[in-house]
């Protein structure tokens, strides 16, 4: 995919560090990630646009806008993420006007304005970095909190391993800016333990921030060094006996191992421990608080105590390299990304048909069937209208965000002889692969009939080996054609591995999806099917709307015998399942609304094993 961070700093911000660490953990699985921002002084892979974000006057603004929907289009752009307050307006006018979908991710506290109420910008999704930023959003701003959610810095701990030497002389550091609030707290700090309360002076105070020293802080410096941002910000940490920070600094310092006191723009929270980690957590390390205090007075007390620790418990750094790992942010924001696009955009619809017959006595006993003239004008169209049919073995080797490509997933259920009679040469006249989900312990269909004693016959080893070198993906779909949600756990566990095992014997291949009979999945199943091997679990018609939020509940749409050619168009458009989910909510109140406002964010939602016909 192709996005867009969007900041506005003159400093380097926790904010700016964020982006950038997302952003070359998405370069490095494959996307083009630019950033636009003031400045930039962090080092990454992402392309850097300069646009001062932070001149505020009207006509520069307009200028900037201007130039951030040349930006987008000029780079395809299909996900907008903004960082920053300032930012924040701007990328969604940028998004309204080009028809880019956005996010925003909330660093702070939001000042309270009615412009912010009536004008609540923040695009399609928000993402708070702790639940003090989230509750503050939803009660004094009234953003909708269906699409607020916490999801913490990132932040990669193999680069902050805990450093257990401490220095020759005890070493107190101050790492943050020396402007706007957090030059308060700076100040409130060197003024507590420097004058009113000082601390001994064999310790050394260090105070690590701003490009620029203010001249108030300059009354410090016959007890201070005020070094400024000197090299990497790691470095300064490892040289330190206790950090004073908050959000990002007081993270990247519990990571290595520091004695760390979080005291923030909002609240001093004090030494952090393993008994009062989740409520420093939820101000992120005092920088955002409903009712926070400045009350310093034991700050001379933590300090000592910092000192005496050895190192920082195991219990606290497994805490906090669990809560900010950095991989498992950027898999679920990259799925955000991927959630928004589809919903607004695009999604591979996944189709799933049965039997093709050529004459209507043949329709069976529950009609599961296309005709091959209906099948042949379903297939025309995808012809006509440049679609480009893959397997899900293709899955993972494509973009299927690419904009100049139609995919489909075109299905067939039960291994059907006439796939091999009927289907494959329409296939081979298109030119098109399919997916076909063979029950293997069978010879003929027996859920299926015509009446008794007239049932359909299923493909034979040749034929499938036939289809298969052709370029047909041939799926698992239990020995059976068992429910397996109605079974006990051993049986279905053997349905889905005999069925593998059998049909991987004919191929002399790794089978990479299953289809659960009659759509009937739950949790157990699932489970079944993953440890089984398989990479993919293809339901009917429940799931996620989205392939990528559950690929073991990948939801299809079913072409039924009534399924024309003007139906067929719809079902293929890309966003069908997602017009037909809002007209569903439409229908049914604000409870399905509610849900399907979820729907593409929540991987846990629409799971299920309700009973489908497949």
């Amino acid at each position: 995919m192709n996005i867009l961070m969007v900041l506005s700093q003159v400093e380097v911000t926790g904010a700016e560090v964020y982006a950038a660490s997302i952003s070359d953990k998405l370069i490095d699985r494959g996307h083009n990630v630019f950033i636009v921002s003031d400045t930039l002084t962090v080092p990454t892979g992402a392309k850097y646009i300069p646009i001062p974000l932070n001149k505020r006057k009207i006509y520069l603004q307009i200028k900037h806008l201007f130039k951030l929907i040349r930006i987008i289009r000029e780079n395809n752009i299909m996900v907008i993420h903004s960082h920053s307050r300032v930012s924040c307006k701007l990328s969604y006018i940028a998004s309204r006007l080009t028809g880019v979908p956005m996010i925003y991710t909330a660093h702070g506290h939001h000042h309270v304005h009615l412009s912010k109420k009536l004008f609540p910008a923040y695009g399609e999704y928000t993402l708070a970095i702790c639940e003090n930023v989230r509750d503050q959003i939803i009660k004094e701003l009234h953003w909708d909190e269906n699409k607020i959610e916490i999801l913490r810095n990132g932040v990669d701990s193999s680069r902050y391993s805990p450093v257990h030497i401490k220095p020759e002389t005890p070493t107190v550091s101050i790492i943050g800016r020396l402007s706007g609030p957090k030059g308060d707290v700076a100040y409130k700090v060197l003024e507590e333990i420097c004058i009113k309360n000082p601390i001994d002076s064999s310790i050394k105070i260090n105070v690590v921030g701003g490009m620029v020293i203010p001249e108030r802080f300059k009354k410090f410096q016959d007890r201070v060094s005020l070094s400024g941002f000197v090299g990497k910000v790691s470095d300064q940490i490892a040289n330190s006996s206790v950090v004073i920070g908050s959000g990002r600094v007081a993270i990247e310092s519990l990571m290595m191992g520091k004695p760390t006191i979080a005291f923030g723009e909002a609240t001093y929270e004090g030494l952090v421990t393993s008994d009062n980690y989740q409520t420093v957590l939820r101000s992120n390390f005092g920088d955002i608080a409903e009712s926070g205090s400045w009350d310093t007075s034991r700050l001379g007390r933590d300090i000592s105590d910092g000192l005496k620790m050895e190192k920082n418990p195991e219990q606290l750094y497994s805490s906090i390299t669990n809560s900010f790992n950095l991989d498992r942010v950027t898999d679920r924001i990259e799925s955000i990304y991927q959630s928004i696009y589809s919903r607004e955009k695009y999604e591979i619809p996944v189709l799933l048909y049965h039997r093709v017959i050529n004459d209507p006595s043949l329709a069976g006993k529950h009609g599961t069937y296309v005709t091959t003239k209906q099948l042949e004008a379903h297939l025309e169209y995808l012809h006509k209208n440049n679609y480009t049919p893959i397997t899900f073995e293709d899955l993972s080797m494509i973009n299927r965000f690419d904009k100049d490509k139609k995919y489909v997933i075109l299905t067939f259920d039960d291994g059907y002889e006439d796939n091999y009679t009927l289907l494959f040469p329409m296939l081979k006249k298109f030119n098109f692969k399919a997916v076909i989900f063979m029950v293997t312990g069978k010879k003929e269909n027996t859920w299926d009939y015509l009446d008794e004693g007239r049932t359909f016959p299923l493909l034979e080893r040749a034929q499938i080996l036939e289809m298969n070198k052709y370029g047909i993906e041939f799926g698992a779909h239990t020995m059976n054609h068992v429910d397996l949600t109605k079974v006990e756990v051993a049986e279905a566990k053997q349905e889905i591995e005999g069925s593998r095992e059998m049909l991987e014997n004919i191929l002399g291949k790794k089978v990479s999806a299953f289809a659960y009979p009659y759509g009937s999945v739950n949790e157990t199943v699932k489970e079944l099917v993953k440890k089984a091997g398989f990479k993919y679990g293809i339901a009917t018609v429940v799931g996620p709307l989205a392939i990528h939020e559950d690929i073991f509940n990948i939801r299809r749409i079913i072409a039924h015998p009534d399924t024309n050619l003007s139906r067929f168009a719809r079902k293929v458009k890309g966003d069908y399942l997602y017009r037909k989910a809002k007209r569903r909510a439409a229908n049914a109140g604000s409870v399905a609304a509610k849900d399907v406002t979820l729907t593409p964010m929540d991987v846990q939602s629409r799971r299920g094993g309700a009973k489908r016909s497949a």
